[in-house]
Parts: C-alpha cells; sequence; structure tokens
C-alpha cells in the first residue's frame, strides 16, 4: 500500500465544493480517461464492452465555513457538514483564503444553558476585524482541522478526513490494478463532490454516466466502547457490506452476490446497517429510472472529528474485493441480477 499518498490525501484541505486541493492529488498519475461533472467531481473511465460498473467514493470532509468576523477580531464560522459537537472545541484549524493562503487557528465555542454548542469561532490571535481582513479572511472561506497524518501502529493509521479519502484512495489504487487485469466492464472510478451536504455528487455522475450499477464506497463510524456481536464495523475486522441505510436497501440478489464473492476470494467483511444516514448511493440509486446499488464500507472509530483511525488491513481487503468484483462480472449476472421475472 502506498501509505505516503493516503497519508497525504486526508492531509489536504476540502470542504464541500471547494475540493480543489484534493482533486490536484487524486488527477495525478491517473491511469482512465478523465472527465467532470458539472459540480466538480472526477469521473475516471476505463472503456469496455460490458456492463457500466460505477464506483464513487466523495472528497469533501466535514469542516467550517467563515460566517462572519467580529469588531474583537474572532471568526465566527458554520459547519459544513455534520461536526460531532466533541470536536467544536479547542481544535487546531486551518483558514483558507481566496489566494490559497493558509492562516492557523483555535478553534472554540460558547454553549447555552442545556450546554448545547451556541456560537462557534476560531481565534487567530488577533485583535480586531481590521487586522483579521488584512491577512485576506473573509465571508465564505474554508476553515478545516489542522491534523496530521501518522501511523500509531503497524497496522493503523490515524488522520483527518478518513471519510472519505479512504474510499477516494481505494478508488485510486483500483484505477492502478485495473491496467493489469482482464474484465468486459466499462468502468467509472468517480470521485464525488458535496456528499457531506445532501449526497449531491453521487447524483450528478450517475446522470451523467447513466450506469447500470453503483457501488458506494464510504465508511461508518464505529461505536466507540462495543466490541460484541452488536458492532458490525469494527476496526481489523474486515471490509463492511452494507444491508441497509435509511436511504437505500440494496437489491437482494445483488448482495448475495457480493457476499458469495467475499466468501470465495477469502476477503473477510462484516455484515452492516446503518440505522441512519446514507451515502452517495442514496441519490444516484434513484437517477434515470432507478439504479442497482450497493454500498461498501470501511470501518473507522471515531468520525466527523479532528481524527478516525482505520487498519489498512481493512482497506486492502476492500481494494482486492473491487477487483473481483470487475473481473468476474458479466453481462449474464447483470442479467441475472437485474431481471425480476
Amino acid at each position: 500500500m502506498d501509505i505516503d499518498l493516503l497519508k497525504r490525501i486526508c492531509e489536504v484541505d476540502s470542504i464541500a465544493s471547494n475540493e480543489q486541493e484534493i482533486r490536484d492529488i487524486l488527477s495525478k498519475n491517473i491511469i482512465g480517461e478523465i472527465s467532470y461533472d458539472g459540480i466538480g467531481s472526477m469521473i475516471v473511465n476505463h472503456k469496455g464492452n460490458g456492463p457500466k460498473l460505477m464506483f464513487c467514493a466523495h472528497m469533501d470532509e466535514v469542516g467550517f465555513m467563515v460566517k462572519s468576523i467580529s469588531d474583537i477580531g474572532m471568526i465566527n464560522v458554520i459547519c459544513i457538514g455534520g461536526v460531532k459537537d466533541s470536536a467544536k472545541s479547542f481544535q487546531k484549524v486551518i483558514i483558507t483564503n481566496d489566494d490559497g493562503v493558509k492562516i492557523k487557528g483555535l478553534m472554540n465555542c460558547s454553549f447555552d444553558e442545556n450546554h448545547k454548542v451556541k456560537d462557534l469561532y476560531v481565534d487567530i490571535g488577533l485583535s480586531s476585524r481590521e487586522e483579521v481582513l488584512d491577512l485576506g479572511i473573509n465571508v465564505g472561506d474554508m476553515v478545516t482541522f489542522d491534523s496530521k497524518s501518522e501511523m500509531i501502529n503497524k497496522n493503523i493509521l490515524m488522520a483527518k478526513a478518513l471519510d472519505d479519502r479512504v474510499g477516494c484512495y481505494v478508488l485510486k489504487e483500483v484505477d492502478k490494478k485495473l491496467k493489469d487485469i482482464n474484465h468486459e466492464n466499462d468502468i467509472y472510478l468517480c470521485f464525488t463532490s458535496s456528499e457531506e451536504v445532501g449526497t449531491r455528487g453521487g447524483k450528478c455522475c450517475a446522470d451523467k454516466i447513466n450506469p447500470d450499477i453503483i457501488f458506494a464506497i464510504d465508511v461508518a463510524c464505529a461505536p466507540d466502547l462495543v466490541r460484541n456481536y452488536t458492532n458490525q464495523r469494527q476496526i481489523s475486522k474486515g471490509c463492511m457490506i452494507v444491508h441497509y441505510d435509511k436511504t437505500m436497501i440494496p437489491n437482494k440478489k445483488l448482495l448475495r452476490w457480493i457476499k458469495k464473492m467475499a466468501k470465495d476470494n477469502n476477503i473477510d467483511f462484516q455484515c452492516d446497517m446503518f440505522s441512519g444516514g446514507g451515502t452517495d448511493a442514496a441519490q444516484a440509486h434513484l437517477s434515470n429510472g432507478g439504479k442497482l446499488s450497493i454500498v461498501l464500507g470501511i470501518p473507522l472509530r471515531y468520525c466527523h472529528g479532528s481524527y478516525s483511525m482505520t487498519d489498512l488491513r481493512d482497506v486492502e481487503g476492500l481494494i482486492n474485493l473491487i477487483i473481483y468484483v470487475i473481473k468476474a462480472f458479466t453481462k449474464e449476472e447483470y442479467s441475472n441480477i437485474s431481471s425480476y421475472e
């Protein structure tokens, strides 16, 4: 695995509709043919004559945006995506202004009488609005966690934005491996925009590609203190094959086929369900009359904050599963899975 690449793509700053930094890294050394949808998702095509298989992972991370600047130089921000309240106080952050200049600061918050987060602001050590404006900071600037990626043991990476940069890394590795395998499918690897604010990129890509099957490659957060049978997203236990979330339930025959592929190739997996939330498959599977879709995932500890943890063995397992799926999928399989007769 290219651990250095995974670390780098976690560290770049890219919230919804501000994904240029991550696009610049992901587009380097791409094997397939690159195109873009109208909101900035990057689509990588490996042409084939078989079924159209669309794999998507979102580029954007949860973060913040400058909302206003107070007279005493405090920078008020709003959340872009579902940032956990526990990650809103005493956090190192980076403000990126319109010129791409990075300004470091400390994010903190105030609380209401019920101890709910009320005001969220960044302190960059200045004392007036004019001083802040002189640095080129203004309303709409991107604010992200200032977190450094590191291996905390030989298997576990701790980094920000693993949701869903680890999925982007998976597709980047798939792109590299596709040049060496035989298959008949028309493959689309989609690095999508704006998933964290409404699963938007998956829908735009699906409208543009009109795929036969959609595979959303995403993550899920494991309950921090639970290691029993109720936790089907434990790190180090294999990738996740998602059986249900509130926005999409996969076709039973497709689900059965994917699980068989994992078992036949000795890939560890967990049968997960989301009690809430959704992925790029949520809107994408409703495009053009409806599409077969499934979610394949990487388990994380912690999510939507300044750091998460993932096991690289789970990542490698999902990469291998996707390659086996691409190699084995045929027109006949598609006809069988998509038939309702």
